[in-house]
């Protein structure tokens, strides 16, 4: 045999349908026919959860306040004179349960009953109290606004042949504000839609930025300079490469790094290295294999006292080379010069050695 049902297992499920009935919308309406069925005025209510359902075709019949009007205490039934159609009561809020209102209009008579909120338009969800007078309902209910219950009021006493028809929903309406829930999904989903395509658009844009701005700004690379052919005029420094001295009119090469060649000894050290670099400081050097690309000019006297004239590095270092050279020159022949007199003095004696120079 199989375990016994828990006690609490339909009072659980009872709950969960009452909470799945209250979610479920079923707005039905209420609709004031007047005019001899030539016009319609419609207001919204809510079927009550106890009681049966309305018929699709609906409860027709005309409209009669209770007396009392909070139905708590049994009240009047229909008055009688009315042709086909029943009676419907119109019932106040308040004072007692919604069950027991109910059953005093089907005591009383009456088809349908409708209840009204007072001083408020919300629309409420009546639900029973007591499970036995829940089981003696058996007609329709439906709660409407205050509003509501004052136009339909109005509407009776200002045309005797008005009745009223209860609907169980909505009639049809292809209208987006006709369903609030619609409208707001269809804006949502446009938005959605929108910001979906932003993000697919400016992800790409945004990571190119990023990687920009992380790179830093672009150096560009430098063009290599290229070598300067001038005229040699005047008897200073060596080739590196030939280690000859420079004679006037020798075609010298200036490299960019101010290193200057014999044009025809770097000419072949740059036909025969596999990348154009001085041969003393190893800098790239670009154009030095044409002739034609490189500037050739003369050495002459230039005169540096001329205005905006500045020599170049390569000759300001070829005079300090040359001054060097003289400097040594004259320190080594006075050098020379003091060994031969203290030679001189030596052999001489102290009476006759030489004045010192100051």
């Amino acid at each position: 045999m199989g375990q016994p049902e828990p006690a609490w297992a339909p009072r659980a499920v009872a709950a969960w349908l009452s909470l799945l009935a209250l979610l479920v919308p079923s707005e039905a309406v209420v609709r004031a026919v007047l005019d001899g069925n030539a016009s319609t005025v419609d207001f919204a209510d809510l079927p009550a959860l106890f009681g049966v359902p309305l018929a699709p075709e609906g409860v027709r019949g005309y409209l009669m306040e209770a007396k009392p009007a909070n139905a708590c205490h049994p009240i009047e039934g229909p008055r009688p004179g009315n042709g086909s159609l029943g009676a419907i009561v119109l019932i106040r809020r308040y004072d007692c349960t919604f069950d027991l209102k109910v059953l005093h209009a089907q005591r009383a008579g009456f088809e349908a009953a409708i209840v009204h909120n007072v001083r408020s338009d919300e629309l409420v969800r009546m639900a029973h109290v007591y499970e036995d007078l829940r089981r003696q309902i058996a007609i329709p209910s439906v709660f409407v606004g205050e509003a509501a219950s004052q136009d339909l009021r109005v509407i009776v006493r200002c045309d005797k042949g008005a009745h009223v028809l209860l609907l169980p929903d909505y009639p049809p309406c292809p209208d987006l504000d006709c369903h609030p829930v619609l409208a707001v999904s269809w804006v949502l989903g446009r938005a959605l839609a929108l910001l979906a395509s932003v993000f697919l658009v400016l992800r790409p844009l945004w990571g190119w930025l990023w990687a920009r701005w992380s790179r830093g700004p672009e150096v560009k690379p430098r063009a290599g300079q290229k070598a300067q052919v001038r005229t040699f005029t005047r008897r200073n420094d060596l080739c590196a490469i030939c280690l000859d001295e420079y004679e006037e009119g020798d075609q010298l090469k200036i490299l960019p790094c101010s290193h200057t060649y014999h044009c025809k000894c770097i000419d072949p050290w740059f036909s025969q290295a596999a990348r154009r670099s001085c041969p003393v400081c190893k800098q790239s050097v670009a154009g030095t294999e044409d002739g034609s690309d490189s500037t050739v000019d003369s050495l002459g006297d230039e005169d540096p006292s001329l205005p905006g004239h500045r020599p170049p590095i390569w000759a300001i270092q070829a005079r300090l080379r040359s001054r060097r050279l003289e400097l040594l020159a004259q320190a080594s022949s006075q050098g020379h010069s003091s060994a031969t007199s203290v030679g001189v003095a030596e052999a001489t004696g102290p009476s006759q050695r030489p004045p010192e120079r100051l």
